[in-house]
């Protein structure tokens, strides 16, 4: 049988146009899912470059936090790997010389940012700090575990770090020398009703840049020393804010964070100290939870995408469906002479349902073959059509990423090409019904 469902299918050329077109179909659906699992991927290691395994952001209460307390309780937990703390604060910024008009909402000079005081080598420990300053191209510190290092002058002005994208968008100093950033933010604890609210001002040097893996904040994140006469506690906030506003954790190799958090939150009881989550506020999240609107807007993304593109195997599907139609039509005569010498009508049948099983495999396999080695040869691929065609899919001064980004994912990848053969063979089941239904002497008479 299965020698003439192959005959069936290779006799006529014709017949292999529907099998080309479900292997089109899946080539389609799995390097454009692969594409996107690269994009994803690429968002993911964004997301989570500069945060941590976890986040602990502490309860609010009378007493302000105070970091060599929470250190104290946390860096000991054998769940624990490294611990960095963080002060976050929100400010204006503007530059000498300029006029910003605070009374107007609407002017242009009216610029936004968000302060991060930081213990550099703390913070490598935790996250992708130190590989950020390491890969900035426009203005590179000269020591990457000192990078708000102040030269000798005792009236140096401290330093900030911004992105590369956010240094493109800075002005010159026309002196040569390093650009100052004025700043202006709320005090720490506003003044009672009546009384004149002064903000905290104070004037920085660009000190260098960084190469931000997230994108999305490249243009409004500002790093800074977190304390001390450099510090962005003591040049901005004053002593009435607290020393740190949250603490990033990495967790060690092997720990999940549901099984870490119990441990940190008995820690901190243990040590006096509120626990966040509580109707006191705080918080401790994983960088997944922290980032969970954008990641599950990704997701989501890619759910619909894979819908979409599975409408294009459905469509090669409805190829085979008319060529196998077409097929019984042709082979009338030669169903009823297989009726007369005792093929059944549930073999007549399954004669058709193997023939469209063959050309649905075949085309899969194609399919999947193709879209994997597609993957695998991006990148000559890419520059072949750029050095014959001058054409760039991603070019580097338009998006966010240098190439085209791709993982093949081997299991999503077989569960889609077992799902197309399932579409394959459930388009073939109308011509085998007609098929196996056939009456012998009609076929015989057929001309």
């Amino acid at each position: 049988m299965l020698r003439l469902a192959l005959t069936y299918l290779f006799r006529r050329p014709v017949q292999l146009l529907a099998v080309l077109g479900v292997a089109v179909g899946l080539l389609a659906l799995l390097a454009v899912l692969a594409v996107m699992n690269g994009l994803i991927t690429m968002n993911r290691d964004s997301l989570r470059g500069p945060l941590g395994d976890l986040m602990l952001i502490p309860a609010v209460t009378q007493e302000l936090p105070e970091w060599p307390q929470y250190r104290k309780a946390l860096e000991d937990l054998p769940e624990v790997a490294a611990l960095a703390p963080h002060l976050v604060s929100y400010a204006m910024f503007s530059f000498p010389g300029y006029v910003v008009d605070l009374s107007n909402t609407r002017q242009s000079d009216h610029n936004g940012i968000q302060i991060i005081g930081v213990d550099p080598e703390a913070e490598a420990l935790v996250n992708d700090f130190a590989q950020t300053l390491a890969k900035a191209d426009l203005m590179p510190v000269a020591d990457i575990h000192h990078p708000f290092a102040a030269n000798a002058d005792v009236f140096a002005r401290p330093k900030v770090l911004v992105s590369d994208a956010f240094a493109t968008y800075l002005p010159t100093n026309p002196d040569g020398g390093a650009l100052r950033m004025e700043l202006g933010t709320l005090p720490a604890v506003l003044p009672p009703a009546g009384e004149e609210l002064i903000p905290h001002n104070a004037v920085v040097e660009l000190g260098g840049t960084y190469a931000s893996s997230d994108f999305r904040n490249a243009l409004d994140r500002v790093y800074m020393l977190r304390t001390g006469m450099q510090g962005l506690h003591y040049n901005l906030l004053g002593e009435d804010a607290a020393d740190f506003t949250e603490i990033l954790i990495r967790l060690q190799p092997g720990v999940d964070a549901e099984t870490a958090k119990p441990a940190i939150l008995a820690a901190l009881q243990r040590a006096g100290l509120p626990p966040p989550g509580s109707s006191q506020g705080g918080s401790l999240e994983t960088w997944q939870e922290r980032s969970a609107l954008v990641l599950s807007a990704i997701e989501n993304e890619r759910r619909v995408v894979t819908l979409v593109m599975f409408f294009i195997v459905v469509v090669a599907a409805f190829g085979l469906f008319a060529t196998l139609s077409t097929l019984v039509r042709e082979k009338v005569r030669d169903l009823g002479v297989l009726a007369a010498i005792g093929f059944s009508p549930l073999r007549r049948g399954c004669l058709l349902l193997l023939t469209g099983s063959v050309a649905s495999a075949l085309g899969c396999g194609l399919g999947w073959w193709g879209a994997r080695n597609l993957v695998a040869h991006r990148t000559a691929i890419e520059d072949w059509v750029y050095a014959h065609f001058g054409y760039r899919l991603f070019q580097p001064d338009l998006y966010v990423v240098d190439g085209l980004p791709a993982r093949w994912d081997s299991h999503e990848a077989l569960v889609l090409t077992l799902c197309t053969f399932a579409v394959g063979l459930l388009f073939t089941l109308a011509p085998a019904l007609r098929a196996a239904l056939l009456s012998p002497v009609k076929a015989l008479r057929y001309e």
